[in-house]
């Protein structure tokens, strides 16, 4: 794919991405972390390289799974979205894979549904309350059999939103498969997106995280593609260093006094 290949021709962007000083908003903000705390600076920046230092990632591809983890409910951060927007478009990412990744993780939400409906289903069943749903019907098995021709799945737990909620659930397949029908990621990147998601430590959804790994095996990705994924996953930990530095700088009395970052 074209994707893959566009940032070769601009390592110093690759490298930039790389350094955690690029990450403040005030270039400022790193001179004043070492002059407090330099060894913890060091290794955090050394963190932060090591895990941005995909050799199996592109930098495009590794900076829109860090949009999605920092841009899922699970762990809305909303000053690292704009950061990691503006980063993977300076990676060569397009406005269409970024809305693709936004839509893709939309339906994260939905797996808590998984667990509560039963529940529901079982206390109904206790009080007496067990009323038959209706039979499944025939704009329900299209959307079924539409979303298993383009996902390549399907899963107990959606024959039961199917029936209890049906309308939600036509509205939840359209929105799950329309990245599929028009997205610009290719099903290996969305399904890299998807392992990035639910193996956060935010979510941690097992069920989904062996699912999307076996479809990113069938779509192409390697093992060692999927380590780099866990990787930005775990970097992901440095966002209270992060924020809270900024904050300090902001706070400090002595800001004015920082000298100017240098390159």
């Amino acid at each position: 794919m074209a994707h893959s290949q566009k940032l070769d021709t601009v390592p110093h962007v690759t490298e930039e991405l790389r350094e955690l000083n690029n990450v403040f908003p005030d270039a400022c903000v790193a001179v004043h972390l070492k002059s407090i705390t330099p060894e913890g600076f060091s290794v955090a920046s050394d963190f932060w390289r090591e895990a941005l230092t995909c050799k199996h990632l592109t930098p495009r591809l590794g900076e829109l799974v860090l949009l999605a983890l920092h841009a899922s409910i699970t762990s809305l951060d909303s000053h690292a979205i704009p950061r990691h927007v503006n980063r993977a478009i300076s990676a060569g990412a397009t406005s269409s894979d970024i809305m693709d990744v936004l839509l893709s993780i939309v339906g994260v939400s939905n797996h808590a549904l998984y667990a509560a409906v039963p529940i529901l289903m079982d206390e109904l069943k206790a009080f007496g309350k067990d009323e038959p749903f209706p039979e499944e019907t025939a704009s329900i098995k299209k959307i079924k059999d539409e979303f298993i021709r383009k996902r390549g799945f399907w899963s107990e737990q959606r024959d039961v939103l199917a029936q209890c909620m049906p309308g939600y659930f036509s509205a939840l397949s359209a929105l799950s498969v329309e990245p599929w029908n028009s997205g610009s990621l290719s099903p290996r990147e969305r399904e890299l997106i998807y392992i990035a998601i639910d193996s956060s430590v935010t979510h941690m959804y097992a069920a989904g995280l062996r699912l999307h790994i076996r479809r990113a095996l069938e779509a192409g990705a390697s093992r060692d593609e999927i380590l780099e994924v866990f990787q930005l996953v775990a970097v992901t930990g440095l966002e209270g260093y992060i924020l809270g530095a900024q904050t300090l700088y902001e706070n400090s009395s002595s800001k004015s006094d920082v000298p100017s970052r240098t390159k």
